[in-house]
């Protein structure tokens, strides 16, 4: 699926200030409260990539994976993205999993956001467990929001504090390992605050295009690695190009005047009903793989806008990408 990753961000590391300066209250201030303990103790554990390894804690395909780092990060330099030393680190302790939880009207495509001193508005908060999560959904769920709960592959504290390399992304292969690490290093290079669709869709178009050319640049044209990331690309392409079809009859379903509320939810189900035809008649590679990873989610307002987040203006990047001869940075 295309984004496989997202980050509880900068906000739970200020809680003590934030909490403390009394700049947040009631809901909001437990939750930055609680993630920013959760989020020290996953810093608190970082010990360098070569210690980590050095002391037996990973099998032969992790320590391949770790020691990947180093070149991913050197090609992100090379093109232009911070040299920061995020990324150099790993908790090899560390066993939670990063649920992010976001919201939307059950008749609008729309965000709901949460504000912050700093780091602004955002359109989905972080959680270090699943109970917390899901509580926080069912809350939202009660106020009749469409509700969506998923986990988060990748951490960023957006440059502020050198970065861990997350347990569970040894287990990917390297064209998503080295996507997802200079995706992130785009995020420590640019944030606007504020302005999380921008941020997230110049990342994922960085991290995109700057992992095509690393693969390329490492293996070659032609090589089998090289092949099966461009199989990768190309279905990733269709997936982008149902879903925006998918919000376009939305947007149309729900801005109709002839239609009232009920018809209007009757007919948003249908429409999430069609996905797997529409993947059927886009000409997948794999189509099955991606009906299956769309069945396992609960589609609704709050899944396509967080689609939109990470996915929007990405012809206006590609133009301007080609309009300043390929440079990415």
């Amino acid at each position: 699926m295309t984004r496989r990753r997202a980050a509880t961000g900068l906000a739970g590391l200020l809680a003590i200030a934030l909490v403390g300066g009394g700049l947040v209250f009631g809901e909001q201030a437990v939750w930055l409260a609680r993630a920013g303990l959760h989020q020290a103790e996953l810093l608190w554990g970082r010990v360098p990539i070569e210690d980590a390894i050095a002391a037996g804690h990973y099998d032969e395909a992790q320590v391949h994976q770790l020691r990947l780092v180093p070149e991913i990060k050197a090609f992100g330099r090379d093109i232009g993205l911070s040299a920061t030393e995020n990324y150099d680190t790993i908790n090899p302790t560390w066993d939670r999993t990063i649920y992010n939880v976001s919201a939307s009207p059950p008749l609008a495509l729309e965000n709901e956001r949460w504000w912050f001193p700093v780091v602004g508005s955002v359109p989905y908060l972080g959680f270090f467990d699943e109970e917390s999560a899901e509580a926080f959904g069912d809350g939202l769920r009660a106020e009749g929001m469409d509700v969506y709960v998923r986990t988060a592959g990748a951490y960023s504290t957006l440059g502020w504090f050198r970065d861990p390399v997350m347990p569970g992304m040894l287990k990917w292969p390297e064209y998503q390992f080295a996507n997802t690490i200079l995706h992130e290093l785009a995020h420590a290079t640019v944030w606007v605050p504020g302005s999380v669709q921008f941020n997230e869709s110049f990342a994922n178009f960085v991290g995109d295009e700057a992992s095509r050319r690393y693969m390329l640049a490492k293996y070659g044209e032609g090589s089998p690695e090289v092949e099966s990331m461009r199989a990768r690309i190309a279905d990733g392409d269709r997936y982008r190009r149902v879903m925006h079809d998918v919000y376009r009859d939305l947007e149309a379903l729900y801005a109709d005047p002839a239609l009232g509320d009920d018809a209007k939810l009757a007919q948003k189900a249908l429409v999430f009903a069609s996905l797997p035809n529409r993947i059927d008649g886009a000409g997948f590679a794999e189509p099955q793989r991606w009906k299956d990873a769309l069945a396992k989610r609960t589609w609704n307002n709050a899944t396509m806008m967080q689609f939109r987040v990470y996915n929007r203006s990405r012809e206006w990047f590609q133009a301007l990408y080609e309009a300043e001869g390929s440079d990415l940075l």
